[in-house]
């Protein structure tokens, strides 16, 4: 299939290496020279064009939206418009109401609108789901991520719309049911939006429980951590996701049982799943991580923004 990747800085590149691993034809676009030629350079097989020209190409079957935050609705509009699936990396939109008219766009058009909540496709995230969908386990009181990085400072982005999705989502895939009750407090130290952040809340699942969720967000800890602990009366699981390793441990005994899996790549299983929803047609429920199920994630990450502007 022949894929356009709009946006190729850091993460439009990773898009460029896992679709050639795939075996697609690969077109990039980007405004910014420096970015087109760095690519050239790694992968001189790819063929540039302009977002107009692209959108004109009736080859170009589908495509990738790396691009910033807040071009994703404007671009992706433009591309569904045009008759092309889309994945868009993460969030759909910086508001709902435009999240809402993506998925309408695409639902009318008959189109593929994948959203990049790359987690429910790693393997580690899935044996989790598993393993925490098992009575065995007891019944689940409480979950805390922590999610943390060093990032450079950014004049138009904070960290809780950047890496408050992930965690969140998460919790969606596994769990599922409603988030309420949520509060957050974020900080910024060398920037003026946060780059620190606690979002708490009550996650009230299908099944009539509630699960305590808090969340560690930062781009001001030189440790990268992915983290998960998930905690019932009777055991822990702890989750390191960018490793894929998963430990469970007994809360009265404190035996540790390392769990083996097969790490995947992510990055590569969830383009390849875009690609094959875009070659049968076939729009697939949960764990697809589509417009609906980004919008309702997006809704809880701006309800804590709400929360955070408010304190201060």
């Amino acid at each position: 299939m022949k894929v356009a990747i709009i946006g190729i800085g850091y993460w439009g590149k990773k898009h460029v290496e896992e679709y050639n691993q795939l075996g697609h034809d690969i077109i990039i676009c980007d405004n910014d020279e420096k970015n087109v030629s760095e690519c050239k350079e790694k992968f001189p097989f790819v063929n540039v064009k302009t977002l107009e020209q692209l959108l004109g190409d009736t080859e170009i079957k589908a495509v990738s939206i790396c691009t910033p935050n807040e071009t994703h609705f404007q671009i992706a509009k433009k591309c569904l418009e045009s008759n092309k699936h889309v994945f868009l990396e993460k969030p759909i939109s910086t508001n709902l109401e435009n999240a809402d008219s993506l998925r309408k766009l695409s639902e009318n058009n008959n189109l593929v609108l994948q959203i990049g909540h790359l987690y429910r496709f790693n393997n580690s995230i899935k044996k989790a789901k598993e393993i925490l969908s098992d009575i065995s386990f007891g019944d689940v009181h409480s979950v805390y991520f922590s999610w943390t990085n060093f990032e450079q400072i950014f004049q138009n982005r904070g960290v809780i719309l950047d890496l408050g999705i992930h965690p969140i989502d998460i919790i969606d895939y596994i769990f599922g049911g409603n988030s309420k009750n949520i509060k957050c407090r974020g900080w910024g130290i060398r920037q003026d939006n946060p780059e620190f952040a606690i979002i708490n809340y009550q996650l009230h699942t299908t099944d009539n429980r509630i699960i305590f969720v808090n969340i560690e967000l930062s781009w001001i800890n030189p440790i990268k951590k992915r983290e998960m602990i998930v905690l019932s009366n009777d055991n822990t699981l702890k989750v390191q996701c960018v490793e894929q390793t998963l430990t469970l441990i007994n809360n009265l005994s404190k035996n540790q049982d390392e769990i083996t899996i097969t790490p995947n790549n992510t990055i590569q299983d969830e383009l390849h799943f875009f690609i094959n929803s875009c070659e049968t047609q076939k729009m697939i429920s949960p764990p697809y991580p589509n417009s609906e199920i980004a919008k309702n994630i997006l809704e809880v990450v701006l309800q804590a923004e709400i929360e955070n502007s408010d304190k201060k």
